[in-house]
């Protein structure tokens, strides 16, 4: 909607822009009338010649109006400045629809200058007609008086019809009008003709919306990003699980806090009913790139796991960039995964509480980065830690990294300790080329991969609803405040 609404508006503008700095230009109108009479048969009394193709007669002597003859009489007449392409440019002739008048058009800055060129343009004209008119009569008279002074003077019978026929020359020659005359003289125009900048940008309007239209299906075409549950679903091979609303404030009240908390309650929901089937101890949550918002998933699920009664660990499993220091409140204590990797110190001396008024829910942070993060993420310790989460709490969330970049994810899904892997996607941004990589991954962990969690999705199109329209929504629980 943006591209077609920012294509109409600099189409608009632009015209408007245009028509405001364009010269003024006054147009002046004068008719002339075609009539096609035969002089030559009225004077000779013979009968007439009908006119076979009178469109054709109609549409040649329109085309004679506008002729460098007339152009270069009219700038000697008036003194132009103009040269004769000039003027031409100038003048347009319209015939008037089932009739013989001829509209002459003179369009000029000077509207003074317009009407004078318009009625010497047809003054011309009629000239010029009416004096290629009598010239071809006068043609015939010499050619009649070469036939006569050839004739001896002793056949005056001969003679005698000559001057006859040179007499009616004479006749036809007096009689001759060109066939045309002016009949509307054209006075200076009160109003410009060009520009209009109403008309300029209304169908400037017009055209940029159409454009608009058209390069945004170009672009949608173009666009690799996956932007529809149902497209993600297409991409990955999996369900969607849940779809979070795009969000960009703190909730302010319980019912705020309810709605954000939705998706991730369905999330749990769906499983549970996984858990039905096989158990669901430690929940892998990772995505094809970073930026997906997997980490403020991880924390919703926590969270809604630890609401409804169930004991869980959210344990950072990205050891390379760690944020949730940076994410929650969790003290000077550094220590953290690696730790426990590396130093062989029991979790349950490095688990934080995740909030005051939720016991339930506990946090290990990643703790200082290591130098081979991945390979102590393959190694026996980090089975020996999943074991000891398991013991301590019903669920353990595991915050991974992403798929694509490190090879990290793929390690923790080889973990036969974990049970199932959410994938996390962002609408718009999330490709399907990234889509395509992280699915030939996950094709290998077909057991693990059980759904997708879509992120960044408009509410309407996510359905939580139910708890009344919200204008400024809230942001997915991934920060101190909102964990």
């Amino acid at each position: 909607w943006w591209v077609v609404l920012l294509s109409a508006a600099i189409c608009m503008f632009a015209a408007l822009a245009l028509a405001l700095h364009e010269t003024k230009q006054y147009t002046a109108t004068s008719t002339l009338l075609f009539n096609n009479a035969n002089h030559a048969v009225q004077v000779g009394g013979a009968s007439a010649v009908q006119d076979l193709d009178p469109n054709a007669t109609k549409a040649t002597n329109t085309l004679l109006v506008t002729t460098g003859v007339v152009a270069d009489r009219v700038r000697q007449d008036l003194k132009l400045k103009y040269t004769s392409g000039d003027l031409l440019g100038k003048v347009t002739a319209v015939s008037a629809e089932n009739s013989n008048l001829v509209r002459v058009s003179v369009t000029d800055p000077d509207p003074a200058l317009a009407a004078r060129i318009a009625n010497a343009w047809t003054r011309d004209f009629v000239q010029t007609r009416l004096e290629s008119a009598r010239a071809l009569v006068r043609q015939g008279e010499d050619l009649l008086r070469q036939r006569l002074d050839a004739i001896p003077a002793t056949q005056t019978a001969d003679r005698t019809a000559l001057n006859d026929q040179i007499n009616k020359l004479q006749q036809i020659e007096a009689l001759q009008t060109g066939d045309a005359e002016v009949v509307d003289t054209a006075s200076p125009p009160a109003a410009p003709t060009s520009p209009s900048p109403k008309r300029d940008a209304i169908i400037a309007l017009i055209l940029g919306t159409a454009l608009g239209v058209g390069l945004a299906f170009l672009l949608n075409v173009l666009d690799r990003r996956l932007k529809s549950v149902d497209e993600f679903e297409s991409a990955y091979g999996l369900r969607a699980l849940a779809s979070v609303p795009l969000q960009s404030r703190l909730p302010n009240d319980q019912r705020d806090r309810s709605k954000v908390l939705e998706p991730f309650r369905i999330l749990r929901g769906s499983l549970e009913a996984i858990a039905i089937q096989r158990p669901v101890h430690v929940v892998l949550v990772t995505s094809a790139v970073p930026g997906e918002g997997k980490s403020t998933t991880a924390a919703g699920l926590a969270r809604a796991l630890a609401l409804s009664g169930s004991r869980v660990a959210l344990v950072e499993a990205d050891l390379r960039r760690p944020t949730f220091h940076e994410q929650f409140d969790l003290g000077r204590d550094r220590r953290g995964l690696s730790t426990a990797l590396v130093s062989g110190v029991p979790v349950s001396e490095l688990l934080r509480p995740g909030l005051p008024s939720l016991r339930t829910l506990q946090i290990l942070p990643s703790g200082p980065v290591p130098p081979n993060g991945g390979e102590l993420l393959r190694s026996a310790e980090m089975a020996r830690v999943l074991e000891e989460l398991q013991d301590l709490v019903d669920v353990v969330v595991l915050d991974a990294p992403p798929l694509l970049p490190v090879a990290d994810a793929q390690v923790l899904l080889d973990q036969p300790a974990v049970d199932t892997a959410v994938i996390v996607g962002r609408a718009y941004k999330t490709t399907r080329d990234e889509a395509r990589r992280a699915r030939a991954v996950l094709d290998r962990h077909a057991e693990r991969a059980v759904g997708i969690v879509v992120n960044g999705v408009t509410s309407l199109d996510a359905g939580y609803e139910y708890y009344g329209p919200d204008p400024e929504s809230a942001p997915v629980p991934g920060t101190a405040s909102a964990v």
